[in-house]
């Protein structure tokens, strides 16, 4: 299975830091958070993965070159400003001609969540006609939400007769299929968000919740909590 990592944000909330680095370069333990990803892959067995790059990007391309131990990085360099997270994969297109699904992680992100369920969730049958996977974690201080959740099925809206749970916030990690981009025209800015919501619709996205260890490195304040994190681990 091939692996994407969207890392092509200029990070405008963690300024001054990304005024000298992309985010996806910041210092965890004094380990690039793009190099945990790197190393959480490599240890799981995946050999492949594609990297956006936009914003200071030629700093990534210098720090790990075209390969990470046996882990090969392919770059799919954005124009600026970036083509948002769609239109990024869009560009990347990081899948075989045989268009098997494939892993997509936010590099600012911090999660627990075993990458090699990837594998898992696209072999199962009940993903065969599903476009998307989700994982999902609760809704974190001041953020309202993002997908409503029943029997591993995502809504958009919350149909109280069903006893559907609370609002859930997306990860930042997902398995897709390139189906899903079928509509959307390679090179254009396009939000996965918009996407989502039409095979969601159609209740092709399944999910489901994470209830271990996540962190985003979106503001200073989140990056010291877990710099903090990972100090006591």
């Amino acid at each position: 299975m091939k692996v994407m990592i969207l890392a092509a944000g200029k990070g405008k909330r963690l300024r001054p830091i990304t005024n000298r680095i992309p985010k996806p370069l910041v210092r965890i333990n004094g380990v690039p958070i793009l190099a945990h990803h790197f190393e959480k892959l490599y240890v799981a067995g995946f050999r492949q993965v594609f990297v956006n790059i936009s914003y200071l990007g030629h700093l990534i391309m210098k720090e790990f070159g075209n390969s990470y131990k046996g882990l090969n990085i392919c770059y799919s360099l954005e124009p600026d400003p970036p083509l948002e997270t769609a239109g990024g994969i869009l560009f990347a297109r990081p899948w075989d001609i045989n268009n098997k699904p494939f892993l997509v992680i936010n590099a600012d992100v911090w999660c627990d969540w075993n990458v090699r369920n990837a594998e898992r969730i696209v072999n199962e049958k009940k993903f065969e006609n599903k476009l998307a996977h989700l994982v999902l974690i609760d809704r974190t201080v001041n953020e309202e939400g993002d997908f409503y959740m029943q029997n591993n099925l995502l809504y958009t809206k919350n149909d109280k007769s069903n006893n559907i749970s609370k609002k859930l916030t997306y990860s930042g990690i997902g398995v897709y299929k390139p189906g899903i981009f079928n509509q959307k025209n390679r090179g254009k800015s396009s939000k996965l968000r918009t996407l989502l919501e039409k095979a969601i619709n159609n209740e092709q996205v399944s999910g489901e919740k994470h209830t271990g260890c996540w962190f985003d490195i979106g503001t200073t304040e989140r990056l010291e909590k877990l710099r903090e994190f990972t100090k006591k681990e």
